[in-house]
C-alpha cells in the first residue's frame, strides 16, 4: 500500500506537466495518472479494508497480485495511447481479470462471514463493476473503431463518477470520522440508503454522455441527493472537529465540498457544452488531489506502523498532516484557474503535490531510520 500510494502521488505533477506541455501525449498522461496511479491505489485499499468491513482475516499476498496487474495493465494502455493504439484490447483483458479477481474474493468473503457485511462493501462491489463496465466498453471499441467516440464517452464517465466516485464517497463516509476523531451515527444508515441513488446516477450520466443527452441532469440530480446530504453535515455540524489547517479531515472534507462541481462539470461535458480538458482538471484539482493526499496523509503512518504507538508514530502523523487545509485551498485555486481556462493552473497544483511529496519523503525517512 505505501509504495502504490507513494507512486500514485508521485504520477500527479509529473503526468499533469507532461499534459500541459506536451497536449498531443493527453490521454495518455491522463491514464497515467488514472490506469497507473489511481486504479491500483483504489484496488489496493480495498483489499486493505475489505477483510475489516467483513470482520475476517487479512488478504493473503497473493491477492495483491490484482493491483499489481491492474499497475501492468495501465503501463501498456498509457504506452498504447502514446505509440501503439492497436495493443489497447490487451491492458484491458488484464485490467479485466484483475477486476473480476477482486469481485470474486470480496463475493467469497462477504458469503462466508458471520453476519451481515458492512455497507460499505456494497460500494466496493458496486464501483468495481462500474469499471468492469468501463473496461468493456473501451475493450468493444476497440474492436468496432466506429463506435470508438460514444463508448469512449462511457469509458470516461463510467469510470471516473461510478469507478472512482462509488469507492471515494464510500470510504470517505468513514474515513473522515475516523480522521477527525468522532462517531458519526448516520454513516451506516446512508451509507445503505444513498448507494443505489450513487449507482443509478453514474449509470444515467455516463449513458447520457455517449448516447442519450437527457439522461445526464437526472443523473447530476440523483449524485447531488446523497452528496448535498453528506456535505452539508460536513461544513456544519461537525467543523470544530473536521477542519483544521493541519488536519487530515479537512483535505478530505475539501474533496467531498469540491465533488458538487465536479459533477455540474462532469454534466456539462457530457452534452458537449465543457470541452473535455476543463472538466479532467477541475475533477484531478479539486477532488482527486485533496482526496488522494488527504487519505495518504491519514492512513499512510498507519501501515507503517501498524500498532499506532511509539513517538515515531505520532511525530510522522503529525508531518503529514502539516498544512492538509492549505494543501487543499491551493488546489481549489488551481481548479478555479483551470476552469477559467488559465494553463498555469498546472503549475500551482503541481506545487502542492510536491511540498506534500517532500513531507512523504520525509516520513519515509523516519521510518528507515527507526528501523536501523
Amino acid at each position: 500500500m505505501t509504495v502504490l500510494a507513494v507512486l500514485a502521488v508521485t504520477l500527479f505533477p509529473a503526468a499533469m506537466i507532461l499534459r500541459h506541455d506536451f497536449p498531443q501525449a493527453g490521454p495518455s498522461m491522463v491514464h497515467l495518472v488514472m490506469a497507473v496511479g489511481i486504479m491500483p491505489l483504489i484496488m489496493g485499499a480495498m483489499i486493505y479494508f475489505t477483510p475489516v468491513l467483513t470482520r475476517s482475516r487479512a488478504a493473503g499476498w497473493p491477492l495483491f497480485l490484482a493491483p499489481l496487474l491492474a499497475l501492468v495493465a495501465g503501463v501498456l494502455v498509457s504506452v498504447g495511447l502514446f505509440w501503439r493504439r492497436d495493443l489497447l484490447p490487451i491492458p484491458a483483458v488484464l485490467a479485466m481479470v484483475a477486476t473480476g479477481i477482486l469481485l470474486g474474493w470480496m463475493s467469497y468473503r462477504a458469503r462466508t462471514m458471520l453476519g451481515r457485511p458492512h455497507p460499505g462493501l456494497a460500494w466496493y462491489r458496486w464501483a468495481l463493476v462500474c469499471l468492469l463496465l468501463g473496461l468493456t466498453a473501451i475493450f468493444v471499441a476497440t474492436l468496432l473503431p466506429e463506435f470508438w467516440a460514444t463508448l469512449r464517452r462511457f469509458h470516461l464517465h463510467v469510470n471516473l463518477l461510478g469507478f472512482v466516485g462509488l469507492a471515494a464517497l464510500g470510504t470517505l463516509r468513514v474515513l473522515i470520522p475516523t480522521a477527525a476523531g468522532y462517531v458519526d451515527p448516520d454513516a451506516h444508515a446512508r451509507l445503505h440508503g444513498d448507494l443505489y441513488l450513487v449507482v443509478t446516477g453514474s449509470l444515467l450520466i455516463a449513458t447520457g454522455s455517449a448516447w442519450l443527452t437527457w439522461l445526464v441532469w437526472p443523473g447530476v440530480a440523483l449524485w447531488l441527493i446523497p452528496l448535498g446530504r453528506f456535505a452539508m453535515a460536513l461544513a456544519t455540524s461537525r467543523r470544530k472537529l473536521v477542519w483544521g489547517w493541519h488536519r487530515p479531515a479537512a483535505s478530505l472534507g475539501l474533496a467531498v465540498l469540491g465533488l458538487p462541481t465536479v459533477l455540474i462539470a462532469s454534466g456539462l461535458h457530457a452534452i458537449d457544452a465543457r470541452h473535455v480538458g476543463a472538466s479532467l482538471s477541475l475533477f484531478f484539482f479539486i477532488f482527486l488531489f485533496p482526496l488522494v493526499t488527504g487519505a495518504v496523509s491519514y492512513l499512510l503512518p498507519v501501515w507503517l506502523w501498524p500498532g499506532r504507538q511509539g513517538a515515531v508514530y505520532e511525530s510522522s502523523a503529525r508531518r503529514l498532516a502539516w498544512g492538509s487545509g492549505m494543501r487543499s485551498l491551493v488546489f481549489f485555486a488551481a481548479g478555479v484557474m483551470a476552469w477559467s481556462g488559465m494553463p498555469e493552473a498546472v503549475y500551482l497544483a503541481a506545487a502542492g503535490v510536491l511540498t506534500f511529496l517532500f513531507q512523504v519523503a520525509w516520513v519515509l525517512g523516519s521510518r528507515f531510520s527507526s528501523s536501523i
